[in-house]
């Protein structure tokens, strides 16, 4: 096992990082070279062997399984028994720095399973830009809730008959994580979650909560705000629930999927989500 304390943590971040993508020239829409650095390889709690990929292209593979296309990562053992289902963003599958993401939690032990939430219909990388014209209000009208829970719930059995799996942690980022905590509820199939910068999640789905939740915010998360937070935690610690929460400064909604790496917070709040989620599982799941 690696042990990492925060004295390492910091020297790692402060001399082994490189981006290339330049401070002045940074633009938003250059979501290529947003994804978890390479430091993170080296701030792995568990496993120091694993390393995350340094380039654009995924590795993994697709599968179609009753019509939902999955995207698979598997790590290196080829186990399929302990997994992480990784709920997108908005952006989907096609974002490359999802799968990205799930090739790195693979790397770190976990066979990992990223479901199509919304049926070749993610939302375009640039529709949030200014001047775009895309309609949020009728691409939400056409992915309700009771259409991700479906998807959901038949990854789940998948991954439970067809692919072998007896643990199941679930990651969500974004509009992923309110599914997160509707399938952490008793019954529905999760034995831990992980999520960062939540979307639209309703205080009855936060006590509805019947397993180990870590929740990573950002304090520049509007949709997250102080009063959200404490909302949340109160629900948590009332029902006497087992959770983490980390609220990291300087970062933004998305930042754990998608953030300016040139900007040394936003940065450490990416990669410390990420080794948030590892650990977790690490102790929940494993």
């Amino acid at each position: 096992m690696v042990k990492i304390s925060l004295f390492m943590v910091g020297a790692l971040v402060g001399s082994s990082y490189s981006n290339p993508v330049a401070k002045d020239d940074y633009a938003p829409d250059t979501l290529a070279y947003e994804h978890p650095g390479s430091v993170i390889r080296q701030m792995q709690p568990s496993r120091g062997g694993a390393v995350l990929h340094d380039g654009i292209n995924s590795t993994g593979e697709y599968k179609d399984f009753g019509g939902i296309n999955t995207y698979l990562s598997y790590p290196s053992s080829k186990k399929t028994d302990i997994a992480v289902l990784y709920l997108t963003d908005i952006f989907g599958l096609p974002l490359v720095n999802n799968r990205l993401l799930g090739d790195s939690l693979a790397k770190a032990g976990y066979f990992v399973v990223i479901p199509d939430l919304f049926k070749s219909d993610a939302i375009p990388s640039d529709a949030l830009d200014p001047g775009s014209t895309f309609n949020m209000t009728a691409w939400r009208m056409r992915h309700t809730v009771a259409m991700a829970d479906a998807i959901v719930e038949q990854t789940i059995k998948t991954m439970r008959s067809e692919l072998a799996v007896k643990k199941i942690g679930a990651v969500g980022y974004c509009y992923g994580g309110k599914y997160v905590a509707r399938f952490l509820a008793a019954g529905k199939g999760l034995d831990a979650g992980f999520t960062a910068h939540p979307s639209s999640v309703e205080l009855s789905e936060w006590d509805a909560v019947g397993y180990p939740l870590s929740i990573a915010y950002g304090d520049l998360d509007a949709s997250n705000n102080a009063s959200a937070r404490s909302s949340a935690e109160a629900t948590f610690i009332k029902g006497g629930k087992t959770y983490q929460t980390s609220l990291y400064a300087g970062a933004e909604h998305g930042f754990a999927v998608r953030t300016n790496l040139t900007d040394p917070k936003k940065r450490f709040a990416q990669e410390s989500a990420y080794v948030q989620a590892v650990r977790w599982f690490d102790a929940w799941i494993k």
